[in-house]
């Protein structure tokens, strides 16, 4: 299901990048800009979002686990230099 989730957010990202530009490449040049447009890049960056928070909700906590980490290193460090 990450996996998923992953791709989801990529192609989301990507959508809206894509189509934020287009659309901002219309506003800004002299050609008129479809509403389309702005309406398939907020939906990019919806789904490029919600893509991420579920990425980030199945993701392991790993705080905990590099501060163990970290204060193993530290204590090894130490007591190769004494």
């Amino acid at each position: 299901m990450k996996k998923l989730w992953a791709i989801v957010c990529v192609v989301g990202f990507t959508a809206f990048w894509t189509y934020g530009f287009i659309a901002l490449s219309g506003v800004m040049g002299d050609r008129p800009t479809e509403g389309i447009n702005f309406v398939l890049c907020l939906l990019g960056l919806g789904a490029g979002l919600t893509g991420w928070v579920q990425v980030m909700r199945h993701a392991p906590r790993m705080h905990g686990r590099r501060a163990a980490a970290r204060a193993r290193l530290e204590e090894e460090v130490s007591e190769g230099t004494s």
